[in-house]
């Protein structure tokens, strides 16, 4: 039973710390209860050691959160008193060393949730960890809406203090947060700002209810065997009505995207493919259930974060998302996107004449429309590569390709992997085929350690199908909890069968590359504050690169030759085969660069101006589409991404961070790529400055220490073919 207490001048704290109001008459508080769990009782809760999952539930992750967070809160609290008592020597010391043993802690903890929320369902329920999430959020919030604090670590930093550069990082880091949070802000001010933001979370949430409504509303049922001739068997899986007898039907075609973009593919009848494609389109418009339009939800979150960014002085919001960006201005995104846009667009033109004259040789009529372009785009690409998926799989059995990359890893990052015996340690994962793996320095000296779940758990895992990947920041390096950082990287690859090991696509070698660098780039940090440690902190078209970098290693020969071999003859994959499978993973790249640089235009547009929705799609379109835009398409209103979700003002951060990591790749390019001892020096280089400085350095100086200069679209627009 939660205790109470009486108090005759109790100050009340609000959701947002700033704001507090003292009562002098008596009346009484519910306190939260504090869970009983202690470090002997709750494992979860020793958060400085590799864990062994055996005996983790919900519970515990539920009660060792909720215990964190209020030991967090109370703490922050009793620091705030001690800033604001008269005379008090404040110190970098006396403000961060209390903040860090406070965060870490928690921090830990919501990672082992996070882990378990990922990898398996029925020990972590998605109800509950909603419930772990939102408490360890809210917590985590506090220490950034703490006018104290923000007052304490301004006045540091105006003292001139001899601070290093992770110090004044993560000072820095305080201050901003404080400011996006209202610390500046008079108390009329701080109260219209919390309005504001109560009501644009509503919206918000109203927003992606009504887009997830309309997107589970459609479906289509297919009866006729020659409608789905042509489905792969995911697909015929996915969507058969009986799942034991998926050849034989029906079929039901929804709007869920792992079922939508594979349906655009490979369904052969135009008019099916336009009937889903502009019902995926259109939701949200007000051409359908009127309940579920979000046109008016769109343009009053619009309005609310205009609202909110002008009481921070702010000419809109994309100008203060760029606070949190590499970018650094909205400016250098345009800049960005005309450039690449000079290339990508004639080359989409030319692109798109072809796959029509290919699609009317093989019997197509009329012209083409979006709704038939990925439909013959795969066709003309299983046209220019002369090889099936399946051969292709058996040159990528996952023992070879996994130990393979840790090889290459360990020779040009000079950095060693040791499989850990998880049972003799008593560090026994969540799954028995999970392995663990501590990362050493070339001396012996641990980094940390990632663990590597490979395989699908149907029912079990988050969102379980091939296609599906995480690396979770389970924990969060800390110098002072002794804390070294742990990632998990989990896959959801076919398991070995009847003897015969996982096979993975080309694609799936190039996303695992992908988990495995920003793995790295988690693990590798060289700051002992948990705050800017690895990807804490990093900014937000930054987080990427890393595992953008990594993922273009798949196309060197010398790479491949390495981490491929035939599952029964150990023969690696041929030059020429990777030749095609590069050419394929190109192919159209002019049209698919024009899409992304339209979606990221739209998205800074929407937020740079008052202009109304459809007037900015009307506006933009014709600079970046070749094909009409149709009466029916309203995709703003189910631009779930930039609009209910995190990518407010931040969607270029896909072509941004695709765009760094190409100009960092074309730095081992230009050392060549067969010269081993060359490219270890350049990879130690990058390990350095760029991996080991994580959030403790401005990413735009990294790279300008990496490679000398400010990122260009050239590597990237080399490696797409349309320099």
């Amino acid at each position: 039973m939660a205790a109470i207490l009486k108090s005759s001048n109790f100050k009340l704290l609000t959701r947002n710390s700033v704001i507090r109001y003292s009562y002098r008459t008596a009346y009484y508080v519910l306190l939260p209860e504090i869970p009983p769990d202690t470090p002997e009782t709750n494992p979860v809760l020793r958060t400085g050691e590799l864990l062994d999952y055996t005996p983790i539930s919900a519970e515990k992750c539920l009660n060792a959160v909720a215990k964190l967070s209020l030991e967090q809160e109370s703490g922050i609290w009793k620091l705030e008193n001690q800033l604001t008592e008269p005379g008090s020597c404040v110190t970098f010391e006396s403000i961060m060393d209390p903040l860090e043993r406070l965060s870490a802690p928690l921090d830990a903890a919501w990672g082992v949730a996070r882990t378990l929320y990922v990898t398996d369902s029925e020990r972590m329920p998605s109800e509950i960890y909603k419930q772990i999430h939102k408490r360890a959020r809210k917590s985590r919030s506090l220490k950034f809406q703490s006018k104290p604090i923000y007052e304490a670590c301004k006045g540091l930093m105006n003292e001139n203090q001899k601070l290093d550069q992770k110090q004044k990082r993560l000072l820095n880091k305080y201050i901003l947060e404080g400011r996006l949070n209202g610390s500046e802000l008079n108390e009329s001010g701080l109260k219209y700002y919390i309005e504001v933001s109560r009501k644009l979370e509503e919206h918000k949430s109203k927003f992606q209810q009504k887009v997830e409504k309309a997107t589970s509303r459609f479906s289509h049922v297919l009866t006729d065997p020659n409608s789905v001739r042509d489905f792969p068997s995911e697909l015929l899986r996915a969507t058969a009505l009986d799942s034991s007898a998926p050849s034989r039907g029906p079929w039901k075609i929804t709007l869920q995207p792992h079922i939508y973009s594979t349906f655009m593919e490979y369904c052969s009848d135009p008019l099916l493919r336009w009937n889903v494609w502009q019902a995926n389109r259109a939701r949200g418009s007000s051409s359908g259930d009127s309940a579920l339009t979000t046109s008016l939800d769109l343009e009053e979150i619009r309005f609310q974060r205009r609202d909110q960014v002008k009481l921070l002085g702010y000419p809109s919001f994309a100008a203060m998302s760029m606070e949190t960006k590499m970018a650094g201005s909205v400016g250098n995104v345009n800049k960005m996107i005309e450039l690449l846009l000079e290339k990508a667009f004639p080359a989409q033109e030319k692109e798109l004449a072809t796959l029509e004259n290919f699609a009317r040789e093989r019997g197509f009529e009329g012209s083409l429309n979006m709704w038939d372009v990925p439909y013959w785009r795969r066709k003309q690409v299983s046209s220019l590569c002369q090889h099936e998926e399946g051969d292709i799989r058996e040159y990528f059995p996952l023992p070879r390709v996994f130990t393979g990359l840790l090889a290459l890893i360990e020779e040009i990052f000079n950095i060693h992997f040791e499989l850990i015996n998880q049972h003799k340690n008593g560090t026994t994962a969540w799954h028995e085929d999970v392995s663990l793996y501590a990362v050493r320095h070339s001396d012996g000296k641990l980094i940390g350690h990632f663990y590597f779940d490979p395989f699908s758990r149907i029912g079990r895992k988050l969102l379980s199908r091939e296609a599906a990947s995480w690396m979770i920041s389970t924990r969060s390096r800390s110098d002072m909890m002794n804390h070294t950082p742990v990632a998990s990287v989990v896959m959801n690859f076919t398991p070995n069968l009847h003897g015969i090991p996982s096979l993975l696509s080309f694609q799936q070698v190039q996303t695992l590359l992908a988990k495995i660098g920003h793995a790295l780039q988690h693990m590798l940090t060289e700051s002992p504050y948990s705050e800017v440690a690895g990807l804490t902190n990093l900014e937000w078209d930054a987080v990427q690169i890393s595992a953008q970098f990594f993922q273009l290693w798949s196309s060197d020969w010398t790479t491949m030759s390495k981490i491929s071999g035939h599952f029964e003859s150990g023969q690696p994959l041929a030059r020429e085969t990777l030749n095609q499978l590069n050419q394929a993973a190109v192919h159209m790249s002019g049209h698919d660069l024009c899409q992304q640089l339209y979606l990221s235009a739209l998205d800074m547009e929407l937020y740079s101006t008052k202009d109304f929705w459809l007037d900015v799609v009307k506006r933009l379109w014709p600079k970046f589409q070749r094909f009409p835009l149709e009466k029916t398409d309203a995709h703003p209103c189910n631009f779930t991404d930039i609009v209910s979700q995190d990518m407010a003002a931040a969607y270029y951060s896909h072509t941004w961070s695709k765009m760094v990591a190409a100009d960092i790749y074309s730095a081992f390019q230009e050392v060549g790529m067969e010269d081993r001892t060359a490219l270890r020096t350049v990879g130690e280089r990058f390990r350095k400055i760029v991996l080991a400085n994580g959030g403790t350095v401005p990413p735009s100086e990294t790279f300008r220490q990496f490679r000398g200069r400010d990122p260009s679209p050239d590597a990237l627009l080399n490696y797409a073919k349309l320099k």
